[in-house]
């Protein structure tokens, strides 16, 4: 029967009694019987989908049974709780039970011939929580997230080919075997992992975005897989062609999936949920008569119903011997087999021993015996163990704290003694005041920037890292965000901006908010869902693998981003070129590419082809002996890396030259003359034999320097080789306790020959950043250290590589162009004039500032049962809205840049109260205002930092952080800090500043970027006119004064809804500036170079007063407005 199409059929209810979860189904082979497992240890069985109850009996303990296979005549069990595995007739009774004897980390293969005894005994690392026969190998899944390939004829790990693969990091949730493939799934992975059984290598996974939790075979269907979610969405699809989603089926339950089934011909599905229902899915006819394995099978083995007892006659003198008891010919139930019972013999547990300490001074006193309680003995009893409190994170706003410590001497995740402390992981920690006030600066005393963490995808920093100190990819990336790209997400305009931003910033940290965001939009349009960090995933995850993947992800998008053929810029020329005026391919290919030959050759025959073979990215392979015979092969990183290059391979196919089915030899060949400026290597550590050569020994390391690679050509080694450079690496941290990151080690190209360095290399640890000596930069002392990926110079060619093709000017004309997207936009609503070419900035033009965002993303806050609580993740803010003000000039006041920015992602809050902006703002259809893509305004805020623009405004450092951009302090003037009195740590919001010195109402109603840019404009000027008259010391402190009794808020206008009454004996501020001009706007102003200084941020507990008020959380007291 072809199964083509399930449907939905009512669910088994006969179980909600009992309201006990459905922990184990399997289908009877031979009778249309289900047999189900509950919570508490009972198998039941349920007969035709009617479910109609049957026997039932227990398995041993009182929890949940965690599986049943059904035979012809038996049906094996296994509990949570049970000692053992059992076999019980379809009747109820029990034929044996297998007690373990051994340590409970083991593999046991029952004889399911004889009564439960061991016939063969496998150690494992670790407890096997799953196991499946596939052909003639036995796979375990063990809780350290391996699969090992068993041979059961011996016991022992599989000697041809691999034997074992690390699935999950996490665990393994559920495996499945199918021929050559097997199937896994880990907890809290969205994906279903296809392995190889013959390499244990793994194939492209299955996407399941609900996050499976079960899957199973489809007999006679042997490449389907039926996949289930925990929330009960089913998916029945084709290893073949996964990309069909029409297999797709929503079960109709209010709990969750608790076990699945499939029956012996794949035409029912079963699904028990934690209520005690049985959802039914099927694909026979209507038409059809509803058997569970499509034929009637062997009658249903019903319980014995009890006998009723004889009609006795009850008188006074009846004896009771005249009942009579049932003669037996078999054993009672209640007789119990040797193997039930404890080993020991006994049945309660033994009673404590006494110490001998105690017994040594025991006397005894009328058959009391008593003893003093020894020395070494006092004060155990009823004690709590206290751990050292780990150190707080540091906070620019902390009081007292200690500036000349270390970061080695805190304590950073003491739970593992053997990573050092500048590789463990660090985590930003969060106070009232927000990220800002986190102490960056004291994880980084270099001037090289770190990378922050609190933003999804932040896993791809180390990489960022990589890419940004390799300076021919550098290079590239800068060079690429000053053309007309036209993609909205581009991996390399956005690798550009943080390459800038990380050269600008000198040693303040940074972020690559706006690239982990590309990489997610662009993973999710791929269905690359494994590269995308939502958050939420275990602490387990297989960071190495996971990195490795996005690298080939990445490298293969700059290269089609960057591709402008036919007009690529050659950056290699080479002296024997043959076709020098030939397109050049795309610039990362022409640093990365691996331009090879791969010549075939036929065993049989000895015919040779050869086929084009272009690679970016090489994976290592490490050596393995084939035989016993074979000599040992070597062992050493240049060797390992030339064979990874040449690749040699053999596989299996049809000839066309002489037709059979012969073996194939397959290798590439390269000269060394070809191989590329940029050796981009995935190390592919994958099992503890691959890591074993990276490890440390007495004698040498494995890693050095330089390594000198020679190529190949028609199978013979060339003789000259070339030298490559080590210049940066990622690595992963792995603790004992299998919780791992990523960091970058880096030969940092600034830094050669600074003889104050330990070396050149420096560690990047996310924000922590440490300048490392080369020996331990290349060291790999111990299995915390594992390899991911490994980036190498060529020496030759270095100086060769010509960027003068390449455009290194954003066009500054971007400012004087009408940008919208908005297909309805209202050229009413339009309030910015764009540049005239001669208005263009030069250095030190004043221009004002400000922007308005909306959230992406909650805030995530952990509420502790003492009733404090604690910020996990901060809110994501986004770029909505920016205004930019010309400042110096006869249009001083008057915007050339207002515009919306268009996102694609979900917006969960608009924030309209604090930003203004309203649904259907930053849609293309709908919004009726300037709507920009988010890179061209990044674009325009990048030529006028470039260009040497001042940029004014209030609370800039919080703008430009979302907005993630780094402006030079020498290029920010900030009211805030200028109207700011550190005696008193309270820094002012605009809106009370903008009603006490500008004598304006602003903000009543909502924000408006272009207002707030231009109040801060005016508060400069006038800053400068007390400047000038000498008053502004004076007039500052009796700001201060003023303001406190006005409890920090404007009044309310007349007519105007109070919201918290002035005094009323105080008299209005505005009499007591005289000085403020009026016709400030057109007085004549100078550019004047300002010490303005970013201080640490300090505030008052009621900072929540600033504007309008409102919780600590909302955007307008983030920004001090």
């Amino acid at each position: 029967m072809t199964l083509t199409a399930y449907q939905i059929i009512n669910p088994i209810a006969t179980l909600h009694d009992c309201a006990l979860p459905v922990t184990a189904l399997s289908f009877d082979p031979v009778s249309d019987t289900l047999w189900s497992g509950t919570s508490e240890g009972t198998v039941i069985a349920l007969h035709t989908i009617q479910g109609l109850r049957g026997v039932s009996f227990p398995i041993g303990g009182v929890l949940q049974v965690k599986q049943i296979v059904a035979g012809d005549n038996y049906v094996r069990a296994l509990g949570v709780a049970g000692e053992g595995v059992g076999s019980w007739s379809k009747g109820g009774m029990n034929k044996w039970f297998f007690r373990y004897v051994i340590s409970p980390t083991t593999l046991v293969y029952p004889d399911v011939k004889a009564v439960g005894n061991p016939v063969r005994v496998a150690s494992s690392s670790s407890v096997a929580t799953h196991l499946q026969f596939s052909h003639s190998t036995l796979l375990a899944a063990l809780t350290d997230g391996h699969v090992r390939a068993y041979d059961p004829r011996t016991a022992l790990l599989r000697e041809n080919g691999e034997h074992s693969v690390l699935a999950h990091s996490s665990g393994v949730q559920d495996l499945q075997a199918s021929g050559n493939y097997f199937y896994t799934i880990g907890w809290g992975i969205r994906l279903v992992k296809v392995y190889d059984l013959r390499t244990m290598r793994p194939l492209p996974p299955i996407p399941f975005q609900d996050g499976p939790a079960f899957i199973n075979i489809l007999p006679k269907h042997s490449s389907s897989l039926v996949v289930t979610s925990a929330q009960g969405l089913v998916n029945v699809v084709d290893v073949s062609d996964y990309s069909n989603v029409s297999g797709f089926y929503q079960l109709d339950t209010t709990s969750y999936i608790s076990s699945t089934a499939v029956s012996s011909n794949g035409s029912f599905l079963a699904f028990g949920d934690a209520l005690g229902a049985v959802h039914l899915m099927t694909a026979i006819t209507e038409d059809a008569e509803p058997l569970f394995n499509g034929f009637e099978g062997q009658p249903i083995e019903w319980a014995d119903p009890p006998e009723q007892p004889p009609d006795i006659t009850w008188t006074d003198s009846t004896p009771l011997n005249s009942i009579g008891m049932p003669h037996y010919n078999t054993l009672l139930l209640s007789s119990w087999t040797p193997q039930f019972l404890p080993r020991s013999g006994i049945l309660s547990p033994p009673p404590p021993k006494i110490p001998p300490q105690v017994l040594s001074t025991m006397k005894m006193n009328d058959n009391i015996a008593y003893a003093a309680l020894p020395k070494e003995l006092r004060g155990r009893r009823n004690r709590v163990l206290v751990t050292t409190a780990k150190d707080q994170g540091r906070f620019r706003s902390g009081k007292g704290r200690r500036d000349d410590l270390e970061l080695e001497a805190l304590t950073i995740d003491d739970s593992v003694e053997e990573v050092p402390r500048i590789y463990r992981k660090v985590e930003i920690e969060y106070s009232k005041f927000g990220v800002e006030d986190f102490d960056f600066g004291f994880y980084n005393k270099t001037p090289y920037s770190g990378l922050e963490t609190h933003i999804l995808n932040s896993y791809t920093n180390s990489m960022l890292q990589v890419m940004h100190y390799t300076l021919p990819i550098r290079r590239l990336a800068k060079s690429h965000i000053t053309t007309n790209c036209p993609r909205e997400h581009c991996l390399l305009c956005e690798l550009g901006f943080v390459a800038r931003m990380l050269e600008d910033a000198g040693g303040t940290n940074c972020q690559g908010g706006n690239f982990c965001k590309t990489v997610g939009v662009l993973a999710q349009s791929q269905n690359q869902i494994e590269l995308i960090d939502y958050g939420r995933e275990p602490t387990e995850v297989d960071y190495a693998h996971m990195i490795q993947s996005f690298h080939r992800f990445l490298v293969d998008h700059l290269s089609l981003e960057g591709n402008a053929f036919p007009h690529n810029p050659r950056l290699i020329h080479q002296p024997f070129q043959e076709d020098t005026h030939s397109p050049a391919a795309a610039p990362i290919t022409q640093l990365l590419g691996l331009d090879a030959k791969n010549v075939i050759t036929c065993m049989s025959c000895k015919a040779v082809r050869e086929k084009e073979n272009m690679t970016h990215v090489v994976d290592m392979v490490y050596p393995r002996r084939l035989t016993p015979s074979d000599p040992p092969p070597a062992t050493d990183f240049a060797s390992i890396l030339r064979a990874s290059l040449i690749r040699q391979m053999t596989h299996k196919a049809t000839c066309q030259t002489c037709k059979q089915f012969a073996t194939f030899s397959s290798r590439r060949s390269i000269p060394s003359s070809e191989l590329p400026p940029v050796l981009a290597v995935n190390a592919s550590v994958y099992n503890e034999e691959n890591l074993k050569l990276w490890l440390d020994s007495r004698q040498s390391r494995f890693l050095s320097p330089s390594v000198e690679v020679r190529g190949e050509v028609d199978g013979v080694d060339e003789v000259m080789g070339v030298v490559y450079a080590l210049r940066a690496m990622v690595v992963q941290i792995m603790t004992k306790e299998r919780h791992s990151h990523l960091v970058a080690i880096v030969k940092v190209p600034e830094a050669e020959g600074q003889s104050n360095l330990k070396s050149a290399w420096f560690l990047f640890n996310d924000f922590v950043v440490r300048n490392i000596s080369e020996e331990e930069a290349l060291s790999f002392p111990s299995t915390w250290k594992v390899p991911a990926i490994l980036y190498l110079e060529r020496v030759d060619v270095r100086e060769q590589l010509d960027y003068s093709g390449l455009p290194a000017q954003l066009d500054p004309s971007i400012l004087s162009l009408d940008t919208s997207i908005s297909v309805n936009r209202d050229e009413n609503l339009v309030r910015h004039e764009c540049l005239r070419f001669e208005e263009l900035p030069k250095p030190g033009t004043l221009v004002a500032i400000d922007a308005e965002f909306v959230s992406m993303q909650q805030e995530e806050t952990e509420y502790r049962s003492d009733g404090t609580n604690r910020v996990i993740r901060p809110a994501r803010l986004s770029l909505a809205r920016v205004s930019v003000l010309r400042g110096d000039n006869p249009n001083e006041g008057v915007p050339f840049i207002d515009d919306h920015i268009h996102t694609s992602e979900v917006i969960v809050d608009y924030l309209t109260e604090f930003s203004g902006i309203k649904f259907g703002d930053l849609d293309p259809h709908l919004s009726r205002y300037t709507l920009t893509p988010l890179k061209l305004v990044y674009k325009k805020l990048r030529v006028l930092v470039d260009r040497g623009c001042i940029f004014i405004g209030h609370g800039l450092s919080k703008d430009f952080r979302i907005i993630n951009i780094f402006v030079p302090p020498d290029q920010v003037i900030d009211t805030v800090d200028l109207y700011f009195l550190r005696t008193r740590q309270r820094r002012l919001s605009l809106r009370f500043l903008s009603w006490f010195v500008l004598h304006e109402h602003i903000q009543t109603d909502t924000h408006d970027s272009i207002e707030d840019a231009r109040s801060a404009l005016r508060l400069y000027k006038a800053y400068h006119d007390f400047e000038e008259r000498g008053v502004f010391d004076e007039k500052l402190e009796q700001l201060y004064r003023e303001g406190k009794q006005y409890n920090w808020k404007p009044p309310p206008q007349p007519g105007a809804t109070t919201r918290s009454p002035a005094p009323a004996t105080q008299t209005s501020p505005i009499a007591q500036f005289p000085m403020v001009n009026q016709n400030l706007a057109q007085s004549p102003f100078s550019a004047v170079n300002f010490a303005i200084s970013n201080p640490a941020f300090f505030a008052s507990p009621d900072m929540g007063q600033f504007g309008v008020g409102g919780p600590s959380h909302s955007w307008n007291n983030q920004r001090h407005r």
